[in-house]
């Protein structure tokens, strides 16, 4: 969630994560569905309030309602599938984001961020073709600093992913050392190491308990997949651990590092299963 936009819309970003509670503005704003219980746009409202406290199961029947009102509404698909990406619906997130990819005029403020999303949901899904296709489609939309590393950062271990390293190299040709990176900060530091600008032990620091959990995750799911395509798995398993701690133990149990570094174990657990 990069664009400056989206800040207005009630819900919680990757990036920042406040203790919130919406009794008193769900209040009112149930107060206004209950008048108006067909305004698709109230059950939008209402669902990003409750997005924002963390509600997710709850948010998405929200949009349910909205999207049985106005059901060829981009912006509503585009909203239900980021609660099914944080309730580990995938495959249903995937779904809606290509609808909302569709459905969504060109040159909509909202596709930039449908189309990283729905990178991310094939990536989580394993199905790197498809999430490289949406990274590139991101890119090319892409016009800040903070968006040029968020979607390169994904883009670039989706293509190690699929074993295109050189690939992968050539991404890095569109981030330079004097970006702003805004709420893409932890990214940038990625992306700083893998331009060899920054060394992988200067991404974290040796005091972990100095960062915010969802600093930990977010840099250290980029470590994690550093050291993996560089031959040092125990590393990675590492950081994956210290990843799931953070997740675990705090309220970014929703972050993406997180989920994928989540699904890179699960993966590794089933190849083991197998090879025994």
């Amino acid at each position: 969630m990069i664009k400056r936009e989206l800040k207005q819309e009630l819900e919680v970003s990757s990036w920042e994560r406040v203790a919130y509670t919406p009794d008193e503005e769900l209040n009112a704003l149930q107060a206004k569905l209950d008048a108006d219980p067909e305004n698709a746009e109230l059950w939008m409202e209402k669902g990003l309030l409750l997005g924002r406290a963390f509600l997710c199961r709850e948010a998405g029947e929200c949009f349910d309602h909205a999207i049985a009102l106005d059901p060829f509404n981009g912006v509503l698909y585009r909203h239900r599938a980021h609660r099914f990406l944080s309730q580990w619906r995938f495959e249903d997130a995937r779904a809606d984001f290509t609808l909302a990819a569709r459905l969504l005029p060109e040159g909509h403020p909202e596709t930039w961020n449908v189309y990283y999303h729905l990178g991310l949901a094939n990536f989580l899904l394993g199905d790197y073709q498809k999430a490289a296709k949406a990274y590139q489609s991101c890119l090319e939309l892409s016009h800040t600093d903070d968006e040029i590393i968020a979607v390169c950062d994904w883009y670039y271990m989706t293509e190690l992913r699929l074993g295109d390293r050189a690939a992968a190299e050539k991404l890095l040709d569109n981030v330079h050392e004097d970006f702003k990176p805004g709420e893409s900060k932890d990214y940038f530091r990625r992306l700083l190491m893998y331009k060899g600008i920054l060394k992988p032990e200067e991404v974290l620091p040796e005091d972990i308990s100095t960062l915010e959990p969802l600093d930990l995750i977010t840099m250290g799911f980029g470590l994690s997949n550093y050291y993996r395509y560089h031959n040092e798995p125990e590393k990675a398993d590492q950081v994956v651990d210290m990843i799931l701690a953070a997740g675990d133990s705090s309220d970014c149990y929703t972050a993406f590092g997180y989920l994928a570094a989540k699904v890179d174990r699960k993966n590794q657990a089933a190849a083991a299963a197998q090879e025994d």
